[in-house]
């Protein structure tokens, strides 16, 4: 009796007996190892593409720059993923986290990256440099300027008038205007003599507004003057004012012959 109850014990202990016992480390398998894990092996060898902005783009200010990429595997097959940042070297902040979208940016020169950690490892980033964000009317100008000036010395009317080469610079901003040029005069009762000119203004809506100062060597003379840009960024200003006995007129004319400055 105590034999049979031994071999019943040794029985359910070592492999279970009856029916609705579990055999232990038999049969069912490790259910971790059963799993398949994913590998995600459509995105080995995918290619990060740009489709917006491109290199040595130029955008205004104050308008959104919009941004756009997409994953395309070794077929040509555009794949499923999102999750692309967007980061200038001109700012601390992500400018995206989007395979599309827009953002404001400074202005400046911007290099600006795409990044995409793709879910099999691989990191894909794609860098677009020489991104120019800037005012409507930043460039580099060349025109003239011409002086007029009329009087009357001992009864008898006197005019003489210049016209000068001028070259300015509108900022990146878009805000702030600054340039030179020279010219000469010939008056009768003072003979012949250089006159140069340094201009600035602050720009608003088009619209310049500021200071023009003349230097004819023995009374410099500083003149408020006002002008206006056009659609296509050509200026056109003008001034007046006294000198001794003379007044003086001046205009501005200028074209933008370049979009290109230095920040």
């Amino acid at each position: 009796m105590a034999r049979t109850r031994l071999v019943g014990f040794l029985c359910m202990f070592l492999v279970g007996c009856g029916s609705d016992t579990m055999l232990l480390g038999g049969g069912g398998g490790d259910a971790a190892t059963d799993v398949e894990e994913e590998t995600f092996e459509e995105f080995d060898g995918a290619t990060l593409v740009v489709h917006e902005p491109a290199s040595a783009a130029i955008h205004l200010v104050d308008h959104a720059l919009p941004m756009s990429a997409e994953v395309v595997s070794v077929d040509g097959e555009v794949l499923e993923f999102e999750d692309i940042v967007w980061m200038s070297d001109q700012m601390d902040e992500l400018l995206l986290e989007s395979s599309e979208g827009e953002a404001e940016l400074p202005f400046g020169i911007h290099a600006i990256t795409a990044t995409a950690d793709l879910p099999n490892g691989d990191r894909l980033q794609t860098t677009l440099g020489g991104i120019r964000v800037q005012g409507e009317h930043t460039g580099i100008y060349a025109g003239n300027m011409n002086i007029a000036l009329s009087g009357d010395f001992q009864g008898q009317a006197i005019s003489a008038s210049c016209v000068g080469g001028l070259d300015f610079v509108v900022d990146m901003s878009g805000e702030l205007l600054g340039g030179d040029g020279q010219c000469t005069v010939d008056l009768l009762v003072l003979g012949s003599f250089d006159v140069a000119y340094d201009l600035s203004a602050d720009i608003e809506n088009h619209e310049a507004d500021g200071d023009v100062a003349v230097d004819m060597g023995f009374f410099p003379l500083s003149l408020g003057w006002t002008g206006e840009f056009n659609e296509e960024s050509a200026l056109n200003g003008g001034f007046e004012g006294g000198m001794m006995l003379f007044d003086m007129e001046g205009s501005v004319e200028a074209d933008r012959v370049s979009l290109y400055v230095d920040p």
